[in-house]
């Protein structure tokens, strides 16, 4: 029976999402992974990433660990998986128990060549009581974002955003912001909030004009890794 010009096109078509299922497979396959601490870390990263990279080009990977205790136990998983020989971001908070554990990890050999870390933020600006100065996930953006997103009526109640002004006064940017958000909430009755840190976490990401410096810095490693 002769090729008709319908048949031609049903190869082609089939053959085009070969290529396409291959060329997914092996992005798959040689993804960099990008390791991050929580809830809030899963949500925003890839909406600051995808305004500054193509994710899915690069092959990027978000995997949320669920906080730094869980580091060790996510990294010897992945040891013992084919997923041991592709490049991992490992990113962390900036604060005593999260490098704490990464230097657990460190002292156990769990980080390979092709493990990088990025302390988040890579700024150090908040002093804690043990004396450490760094920083977590909220204030690796500027201080303008972390407020507008917070004392927004689908984050905090109603009755605690007419209170912005007066928590401004005594905020200190020198000390942690949500400790000190948390606090100033629970005073004026709203407890149970801190479960919209999630929320949170994407209204700060897409509220920024531009992308913050530590994440300007993930792009550059995701492309040198990459690369």
């Amino acid at each position: 029976m002769p090729t008709t010009l319908d048949d031609i096109a049903r190869e082609m078509a089939i053959s085009d999402l070969h290529d396409k299922a291959v060329m997914a497979r092996a992005t798959e396959e040689q993804a960099v992974f990008v390791f991050v601490e929580g809830d809030s870390e899963e949500a925003a990263i890839p909406l600051l990433l995808s305004n500054a990279i193509d994710m899915e080009t690069l092959g990027v990977k978000i995997a949320n660990y669920n906080g730094h205790g869980n580091l060790r136990a996510a990294l010897r998983l992945l040891r013992l998986t084919l997923s041991h020989a592709r490049p991992v971001v490992v990113t962390y908070d900036n604060d005593p128990a999260s490098i704490q554990s990464v230097s657990k990890c460190e002292k156990q050999n769990l980080l390979g060549e092709l493990a990088y870390l990025l302390p988040i933020p890579a700024e150090t600006v908040v002093s804690y009581p043990s004396g450490h100065v760094g920083r977590s996930f909220e204030e690796s953006f500027p201080v303008e974002t972390f407020l507008n997103a917070a004392f927004a009526d689908d984050i905090l109640a109603t009755h605690v955003v007419t209170q912005r002004a007066r928590f401004e006064s005594q905020f200190d940017p020198a000390l942690p912001w949500l400790r000190q958000l948390q606090r100033f909430a629970a005073e004026l009755g709203s407890k149970g909030w801190s479960t919209r840190k999630r929320s949170l976490a994407e209204a700060m990401a897409k509220g920024c004009d531009q992308l913050p410096p530590t994440y300007v810095r993930l792009v550059t490693l995701l492309q040198e890794v990459r690369a």
